[in-house]
C-alpha cells in the first residue's frame, strides 16, 4: 500500500489544518504487508517526543446530516451548520497557540441525502455538486466516512462530487473502489497534528437497491478489512480512529445494519489498538451527559451525533504515555452561536440557489382538518387519516407509473414530520417539510395469511382513547385494503374484521400472493415499543423487518411531489371509509 500526501507541505498544523497523508490501494483482498511513501516529501516526519505534559486532541464529529445544512421550520430557514462551524471556528482558535492540544473535526457520512440540496444535484449546469462537501471544507473539515448514501449518487456523480468539493479525504477502506474512484477515495488516511500521528479507517455500510449498487459500489465484511490493514497502520501511527458508518450494532433497529455493526466490530478488534470508534448510520444520539460505560466496548468508546445536525459531538482523547478517551459529549446545535461571517459568504448562496424549489408553487390545499400539523401531531395513529389516505394511495399510483407492479401501499408516521397549510397555497418548502427523509421505496411479496397477520399486528398498534400516545408503527394502508379494528378499550387486544382486498374478502384470498410498496424507514420509529410488547408476550406481532424487502430505487419525497405536481395540489382528499373503528 502506498502513503500519499494530500494536502501541500505548507499546511499550518498550528491554524487547524494538519498535514494529511492518504493510503492508497486496496485493503479488501489481503494483509497489508508494508505501507510505501511515493512521491516527494511523504515520507513522516520523526515521531513526536512526549514532554511530561498531556497532549489532548481534540475530536469534534458530525454523523448522518443528511443535508441539513439549515432547516426549514414556519419561522424561515434555520441556521445549523453555520452554529457548529462556530464551534470549530472557536476551539480551533483556544488551541491554536497551545503545543499540548490539536482540533480535528470529522463525520461519519450521510451528508446529503434528504435535504433540499440535493436539487443541486439533479442541475448539471449548477455550479455546486455536493453543497455539504463544500460546506464541509470551508468549515476545515479533516476527513469524512463515506455514507451508504453518497453511493446513491453512482460512480460519476460521486467522483464529481468529491473531486469538485472535498479538501478532506474521503474514507471507505471496506469498498472494492472502480477505476474512476481509486485517486479519490482512500481506505485510511494520517494526519499529523502539532506532531501526534493520527490514524483514521473509514467504513461504509453496505445498502441494496441504489444508484451505487447498480454500479458495483457494495461494501464488504468490514473486519476482515480491519484485520488486513491495522497491523501495518499501527505502525506508522500514536492514534488510530475509526470513522464508521456500518451503525451501532447489529441489534439496533432504526437502521439495517449487516455483517457487523460498531458494538461487534469493537468486541473483535485487539484491544488497545483502536482509541475511538466515531459512528453513524443509525442516527443515535450517544454520551449526551457524558461517555456511557454502556458505550465502551473491549475498551474502545463508542461515539455518535444524532442525525440531521441536532448534535455536535466533542471527545477528547489524551496522550500522556498511555492514550485513552478522558472525555466525550454531544452540544445541541440548537444552543451554539452563529458564524454570521460563516453563513453570510458559505451558506446563504446556496440557499438562494435552492429557493426557487421553495418557492415554487404546487397548487392549493384542501380544507381538511387531517392536513394539520396538530392532526398529525395527536391522531395520526389513531383511526383513519386523510392525509395518510393521500399519501398511500399517490405511493401506489407513482410506484405503478414508474414500473413497479404493487397491489397496495402502507406507510406509517416515520414517513411524515409536518402538516399542511390546509386550504392554502401549497409551495416547495410544505412538501420538503412534509417529507423531508432519504427515505427510498421498498417492495414485498406476501400471501393473504401474512396480509391478515399484518392488519391484526396492526389494530394492536391503534392509538386509543383515554391512553398517552406513543409510536408504535401504525399502519395505513392504500384504498385497496379496506377493515374494520374492534378495539375494547380495557387491554384487551383489538380484533379484526371485515377486512377485504379490492372489495374481495380476505378470507377468499390466504393463497393469493401481494405486492406492497412501503417506505425504508416503515416501523422503524416503533422499535421500543415492539420491544417491550414481544417481551410482555401478550400480542400476536408480526416482524415486518424480517419479510426480504426489496429496494426500488426511487425516492419517496421526490415520487410524492411528482404526484402533487401532476395532482394540481393537495385536493382529493377524503377519508372515504378504508378503516373503522368500532369501540366495544
Amino acid at each position: 500500500m502506498e502513503l500519499h500526501r494530500f494536502r501541500p507541505a505548507a499546511a499550518d498544523s498550528l491554524n487547524g489544518n494538519p498535514e494529511i497523508f492518504v493510503l492508497k490501494g486496496d485493503a479488501c483482498s489481503g494483509l497489508v504487508t508494508d505501507i510505501r511513501p511515493v512521491g516527494e516529501g511523504t515520507g513522516l516526519p520523526p515521531r513526536r517526543e512526549m514532554n511530561g505534559r498531556p497532549f489532548r486532541l481534540k475530536v469534534l464529529h458530525v454523523n448522518d446530516l443528511h443535508g441539513s445544512l439549515v432547516r426549514l421550520s414556519p419561522y424561515g430557514e434555520l441556521p445549523v451548520f453555520s452554529r457548529i462551524a462556530w464551534r470549530v471556528r472557536e476551539l480551533r482558535r483556544q488551541c491554536r497557540h497551545d503545543p499540548d492540544s490539536g482540533v480535528l473535526f470529522v463525520s461519519a457520512g450521510d451528508e446529503l441525502a434528504g435535504s433540499l440540496f440535493e436539487g443541486l444535484l439533479d442541475d448539471l449546469g449548477s455550479s455546486c455538486s455536493h453543497a455539504a462537501y463544500r460546506l464541509y471544507s470551508a468549515a476545515g473539515l479533516n476527513a469524512a466516512a463515506l455514507g451508504n448514501h453518497e453511493l446513491d449518487l453512482g460512480v460519476q456523480g460521486l467522483r464529481r462530487a468529491i473531486g469538485q468539493e472535498a479538501r478532506f479525504p474521503v474514507l471507505a477502506a471496506n469498498l472494492p473502489l472502480p477505476e474512476a474512484l481509486k485517486d479519490c477515495i482512500f481506505p485510511a488516511a494520517v494526519l499529523l497534528v502539532k506532531g501526534i500521528r493520527v490514524g483514521m479507517i473509514g467504513l461504509t455500510a453496505p445498502i441494496q437497491g441504489n444508484r451505487g449498487a447498480s454500479q458495483g459500489l457494495q461494501p464488504v465484511d468490514p473486519l476482515p478489512v480491519l484485520r488486513n490493514l491495522l497491523p501495518a497502520l499501527q505502525e506508522l501511527c500514536d492514534v488510530i480512529l475509526i470513522l464508521s458508518h456500518l451503525g451501532y450494532s447489529l441489534n439496533t433497529a432504526t437502521a439495517p445494519v449487516k455483517d457487523a455493526g460498531d458494538r461487534e466490530l469493537a468486541q473483535q478488534l485487539p484491544r488497545g489498538v483502536v482509541s475511538l470508534i466515531v459512528g453513524g448510520h443509525t442516527h443515535l444520539a450517544l454520551n449526551e451527559n457524558g461517555l456511557q460505560q454502556s458505550n465502551i466496548v473491549n475498551g474502545i468508546p463508542i461515539v455518535q451525533a444524532g442525525m440531521s445536525g441536532r448534535y455536535l459531538g466533542e471527545v477528547t482523547i489524551t496522550r500522556n504515555g498511555a492514550t485513552a478517551v478522558t472525555s466525550a459529549r454531544l452540544l445541541p446545535t440548537a444552543d451554539l452561536p452563529c458564524d454570521e461571517g460563516f453563513d453570510r459568504a458559505q451558506v446563504r448562496p446556496l440557499l438562494e440557489d435552492v429557493r426557487p424549489l421553495l418557492e415554487r408553487r404546487y397548487g392549493r390545499v384542501a380544507s381538511h382538518p387531517d392536513l394539520l400539523e396538530d392532526a398529525l401531531r395527536n391522531d395520526f395513529a389513531a383511526g383513519e387519516s386523510a392525509l395518510a389516505n393521500y399519501l398511500a394511495d399517490a405511493l401506489v399510483r407513482r410506484c405503478r407509473e414508474q414500473g413497479v407492479d404493487v397491489d397496495f401501499a402502507v406507510l406509517d408516521a416515520s414517513a411524515v414530520n409536518a402538516g399542511l397549510p390546509a386550504g392554502g397555497t401549497l409551495k416547495g418548502r410544505d412538501l420538503y417539510r412534509l417529507v423531508p427523509y432519504a427515505d427510498t421505496i421498498r417492495t414485498c411479496r406476501i400471501d393473504g395469511r401474512q396480509l391478515l397477520a399484518l392488519l391484526q399486528d396492526n389494530a394492536c398498534r391503534l392509538d386509543m382513547p383515554g391512553e398517552p400516545h406513543t409510536e408504535r408503527g401504525f399502519l395505513h394502508f392504500s384504498r385497496e385494503v379496506r377493515y374494520q379494528i374492534c378495539a375494547a378499550g380495557d387491554g384487551r387486544p383489538a380484533s379484526v374484521y371485515c377486512a377485504s382486498f379490492n372489495g374481495r374478502p380476505l378470507e377468499e384470498l390466504l393463497e393469493q400472493d401481494f405486492v406492497f410498496a412501503a417506505p425504508s424507514f416503515v416501523r422503524r420509529l416503533a422499535a421500543a415499543w415492539e420491544k417491550e410488547a414481544r417481551e410482555a408476550g401478550s400480542l400476536p406481532l408480526v416482524d415486518l423487518r424480517s419479510w426480504g424487502f426489496e429496494d426500488t430505487g426511487l425516492s419517496l419525497r421526490r415520487e410524492i411531489m411528482e404526484y402533487v405536481r401532476l395532482q394540481g395540489g393537495v385536493l382529493d382528499v377524503c377519508r372515504d371509509g378504508r378503516l373503522q373503528v368500532v369501540y366495544r
